[in-house]
């Protein structure tokens, strides 16, 4: 998920309804690279049809247009209309993975935008990371046919695009920004539509120009595109009449100079009323943070007098006069709009203020710093800088948006637990603030309101890091900007300040520095609507900060774990990967049988080669049986430590639960995290040979939980309410351990496992594989209080190391404030304990989920899995065990061969084109040597296994037994075997050596569970049934990472069937290339 540090909230406002396609004129967005010269060089940037600013779009109040957006960019983008309150209509709102994900390169989107109560000035700009700084332009809105401006008719209008301008590239500037941790680079120049004018560096024959004639009057329509400061703007000697602001008229007066805020529009008349000469428009900034820095150029254009239709000759050598502008620092000056500001509130222009409040609610907005042991650019030694509304800086979700998620009641994507009032009180403005108070909580949250409701809306700057101004745009709504003030807001005083009679009417309001402004409005406008600052370096993405370090990691959509993904049983999809990394990576849909179709399997150089940075492949994802949870993870080298998420399988239209249908439904995804790069744990364990550094936490939803140093805040909490159930989706996603996993003072109820449902049973906790997933629902039932959520390893394996840390998280009833209660788990290497989960699952096995245990047995088959070793190669040093050896695993006593990184081929392609030399037939169906597996002491000789890529072909249609025998080879423990492209029955499990004479007697072939992962207890086996009946190649490995690592797996090639429904479907035209 890509996490915001961000000065954010969501609104969500009940009942979102779609309006009817009428007929409506048609635009023409392609967003594309194309070249600007300024300041002395040239570089590309992203543009809309190759201008910069882009195309002004001219329409009349109350028309609804389509702007057809054409990404031909190599970068994601999205537009946002700001102002335009798109009625009953937050589809086409645009902001990035809150109403919609993005438009991706080579895509397009069709954006209906819908025009109300909006005349004057507006504009559009991207709304996905830094890329509105050169993708913007203007919007202008006429009255209605038949009516007039509230002022004379201007003789001309004059769009005038503030922005700002950076020589390197704003990518690389928002790059730096976002892993360095401090402010970012200021700009290079501001701009005046587009140009910096003849006071810069090479920029004096492209300023921009406004040719004025004596006595007639211009419309100056004015719009802030700029990234980071609000700026002051004159004209010299020429007085300016402010008429209007954000889409609303207001009325007039007269002004020297201008304050406006980033994301503000504003009508202003001229009169071009002085001598026939020339005068700078000029425009400068206004930061009263202290020690940060900006820009401290001043950006021009010029207004030249002309007499007739012609410039006067001799004027173009003429020095044009400056006008005189505030100091940058001058925060009485920058109050000089929202002092004067009123509606018109007359007949022909009537307002409505909200005059009896039924919500009320007080935000504070702060700049705020986050813990990060490697963010060299902060002036916070070990902190990077942050921001948040009432101490929540905003996590950006991505793979879904929060509309999406709202209008289709998806779980997991945000929680609605904004609150009302900061969750402590403090003097806000005060100038020594205790330093814990700069440390936010990190969340996606929304605040939910219900139609109709009346809020007022206090926003309080403070003074925690920096003071400064924040202008807040509130997207699908005007607001009535009816008090401010500097210092704290004084809810017994303030009010009674209140203009409730002419109020402006805005969408963009700057709270003053160290001050407050109070803003009313009512919810009329249902949907999902975002309100946040429009300084761009106080909405930005962050690297991955736990237990007091900060790190980069591998994500999918810059989520951690990444975006779940919801679909219906039976049901294919198209997932498009983009690899935008430095590494190749593949990605497995763990469980997903994939009928005939392993091109899409995704284990590398098993059934493809990896997507190479850079590259994209679209995956075809085929469900069939599959019902509950699932999982999607990559499946090259250990970058599935972060590239993760969570498949949730709903039953058929018309179906139901085999259970009760719960109150909510949960994702709780287990991981583990490590302060170190993962890439850099992966190449120790290869290089040296020795076993892998042990993680610092395990996670829950990506979190280590409050028993963690710097990790209290982002601790997941799970709000509950007493009576309710919840069905918690449970994932092991860790890398090497099995967990314990319980709830302090609730029983689960397990009801599926591996996408299958089974009988439900209650336990006290869970033990789940690596790979495993599981269906629990919990009872929200105990006295209203927190209880911790908790998970720690089970490792049996004698003298090996393991993470002896314990995860939690809290389940929290609505009214629980005092310290969690704890659960009691087992010991860790309580092997009885470990197998409550095996010793009672069955599956339902009733009419509606029939079950179909292979009986009649074709082939018969008997792997052993091993911990082994391997001697050191010649001239290195390992670091394995018993001298100079290394680490290997094997089955059968064959450690896999792993296709080189440089293959051209990969072994489906291989089997499919019929290419020799990359594997052999020769897997064997019984060990090479026949031994008492789980003795103590057994020989050293028996350690070293042989080294192939072998392969076991079964025809089909066979019906296999499989016995898996786990061995005390090295170290006894359990191993989580996962099989590719099939689920299996467990008919059989029991500890020491299979008897094949009598554990067949105990099988279970009437309700036995169907699995995809199961894990062969320490010095034990498991016997599972299956058919052949998915033609292709199919890779069966443990999930211990470190263990397949070392070779613990094998792979299977079912061959085609007679008729054409039996056989593999064609290889997809973009299978990546191996080289």
């Amino acid at each position: 998920m890509k996490i915001l540090t961000s000065l954010g909230i969501i609104l969500l406002f009940l009942n979102v309804i779609q309006v009817t396609c009428q007929a409506m004129r048609h635009h023409k967005f392609v967003v594309r690279d194309a070249s600007f010269t300024k300041l002395c060089s040239t570089k590309n940037i992203l543009t809309v049809n190759g201008e910069f600013p882009g195309p002004t779009l001219y329409v009349t109040k109350g028309e609804s247009i389509i702007v057809d957006v054409y990404n031909r960019a190599n970068y994601n983008i999205t537009i946002h209309w700001h102002g335009v309150n798109q009625p009953r209509y937050p589809w086409s709102d645009g902001p990035e993975f809150i109403t919609q994900c993005p438009i991706q390169p080579g895509a397009m989107f069709s954006q209906k935008v819908i025009f109300s109560e909006e005349e004057g000035t507006l504009w559009w700009h991207a709304h996905s990371d830094w890329s509105r700084a050169t993708v913007h332009g203007a919007i202008v809105i006429q009255p209605k046919p038949g009516h007039t401006y509230p002022f004379p008719k201007p003789h001309k209008e004059v769009p005038i695009v503030l922005g700002e301008w950076w020589k390197e590239d704003i990518v690389q500037v928002f790059n730096n920004f976002e892993t360095g941790g401090g402010d970012p680079l200021a700009s290079d120049a501001y701009t005046i539509n587009g140009q910096p004018g003849d006071l810069y560096n090479c920029s004096n024959n492209e300023t921009f120009k406004v040719n004025v004639e004596h006595g007639k009057t211009y419309l100056l329509r004015m719009v802030h595109g700029g990234m980071q400061d609000l700026l002051f703007f004159a004209i010299a000697k020429h007085q300016l009449t402010v008429v209007g602001s954000d889409g609303s008229y207001v009325k007039p007066f007269k002004v020297e100079y201008i304050t406006i805020s980033p994301g503000q529009t504003m009508d202003v008349l001229l009169e071009a009323n002085q001598p026939l000469d020339r005068y700078y428009m000029a425009a400068k900034v206004y930061s009263s943070a202290t020690n940060v820095s900006f820009d401290t150029t001043t950006t021009t254009a010029i207004v030249q007098y002309k007499k007739g239709k012609h410039i006067i000759p001799s004027f173009s050598s003429r020095t044009p006069y400056m006008p005189s502008l505030p100091s940058s620092n001058d925060t009485n000056a920058s109050i000089n709009m929202i002092s004067q500001m009123r509606s018109l509130a007359d007949e022909a222009h009537p307002i409505e203020v909200p005059l009896n409040i039924s919500t009320n609610l007080f935000y504070t907005v702060s700049v705020n710093s986050l813990p990060c042991s490697t963010c060299e650019a902060s002036h916070i030694p070990g902190n990077r800088l942050a921001a948040s509304v009432n101490n929540i800086s905003f996590q950006l979700p991505s793979g879904n948006n929060i509309l999406n998620a709202y209008y289709h009641h998806l779980q997991g994507v945000y929680t609605q637990d904004f609150p009302d009032v900061p969750p402590e009180l403090f003097d806000f403005t005060a100038s020594d603030l205790p330093t814990f108070l700069r440390t936010p909580s990190v969340d996606t949250e929304v605040k939910v309101l219900e139609y109709g409701s009346t809020v007022e809306l206090v926003l309080q700057g403070t003074n925690l890091l920096a003071g400064t101004e924040h202008p807040m745009h509130f997207h699908g709504h005007s607001f009535y900007v009816v008090g401010w003030g500097f210092g704290n807001f004084d809810k017994d005083k303030d009010p009674l300040t209140y203009n409730l009679v002419d109020p402006p009417y805005q969408n963009t309001i700057a709270i003053p520095k160290n001050g407050w402004v109070t803003i009313r409005f009512k919810t009329q406008n249902p949907g999902v609507w975002f309100m946040h600052c429009h300084l761009e370096r106080h909405v930005r993405d962050a690297s991955f900060t736990k237990l007091c370090s900060t790190k980069n990691i591998l994500t999918v959509n810059g989520e951690f774990p990444g975006p779940t993904l919801y679909v219906t049983k039976g049901e294919s999809i198209i997932v498009d990967v983009y690899n935008r990394a430095n590494y190749n990576i593949t990605i497995h849909w763990h469980g997903v049988n994939q009928p005939r179709y392993p091109w899409s399997d995704g284990p590398e150089f098993i059934t493809q080669c990896p997507i190479q940075p850079g590259a994209m492949f679209s995956q075809k994802v085929i469900f069939s049986e599959e019902e509950g949870t699932l999982w999607w993870h990559a499946h090259s080298d250990w970058s599935r430590a972060t590239v993760h998420g969570a498949i949730v399988i709903q039953p058929k239209p018309g179906h139901t639960y085999p259970f009760p249908k719960p109150d909510r439904e949960v994702p709780m995804i287990l991981g583990e995290w490590w302060k170190q790069d993962v890439v850099k744990v992966f190449d120790d364990l290869v290089s040296t040979g020795a076993d892998a550094a042990i993680s610092d936490s395990y996670t829950i939803n990506g979190q280590p939980g409050d028993l963690h140093p710097c990790s209290a805040n982002e601790t997941f909490k799970l709000n509950v309410e007493y009576g309710k159930t919840y069905l918690l989706r449970m994932i092991n996603a860790a890398m090497q351990d099995l967990l314990f996993f319980a709830i302090a003072k609730h029983q689960l109820t397990v009801v599926g496992s591996d996408g299958s449902y089974v009988k439900p049973f209650k336990v006290d906790y869970i033990t789940i594989s690596p790979g495993q997933t599981m269906d629990v629902l919990v009872q929200a039932n105990q006295p209203l209080d927190q209880y911790y959520m908790a998970a720690k390893a089970y490792s049996s394996a004698f003298n090996v190391r393991f993470d002896n840390t314990t995860t939690t998280a809290i389940l929290q009833y609505k009214k629980g404030i005092s310290t969690p209660h704890m659960p009691s788990l087992p010991s860790f290497n309580d092997t009885n304990s470990s197998v409550n989960i095996i010793t009672q699952m069955r599956s339902l096995a009733d009419e509606a989920h029939p079950i179909n245990v292979p009986l009649n047995i074709t082939t018969n088959l008997f792997y052993t899995v091993s911990v082994n070793s391997l001697p050191c190669p010649n001239a290195t040093i390992c670091k394995g065990p018993r001298g100079n050896n290394r680490f290997a695993a094997s089955m059968n006593n064959i450690s896999f061969q792993f296709l080189p990184k440089n293959n051209n081929v990969n072994i489906l392609q291989a089997y499919y084109n019929n290419i020799s030399g990359v594997f052999t037939e020769n897997f064997p169906d019984v060990p090479p040597l026949l031994f008492n597996f789980t003795a103590s002491n057994l020989s050293t000789f028996l350690r070293t296994p042989s080294v192939d890529t072998e392969v076991k072909v079964v025809e089909y249609g066979s019906t296999v037994e499989l016995v898996l025998q786990g061995t005390n080879l090295l170290a006894g423990t359990e191993h989580p075997m996962h099989f590719h492209g099939h689920s299996f029955y467990v008919v059989g499990w029991g500890f020491g050596n299979y008897n094949k004479d009598k554990d067949p007697f105990t099988y279970n072939l009437v309700d036995p569970p169907y699995q995809n992962t199961v894990a062969v207890p320490k010095n034990g086996w498991v016997a599972i049934r299956f058919q052949a009946k998915n033609p292709g190649v199919w890779f069966m490995h443990c999930h211990l990472e470190r263990h397949v690592s070392w070779g613990m797996a094998m792979t299977f090639i079912v061959k085609n069937g007679n008729n054409p429904g039996q056989q593999m479907l064609p290889t997809p035209p973009d299978m990546p290339p191996c080289n």
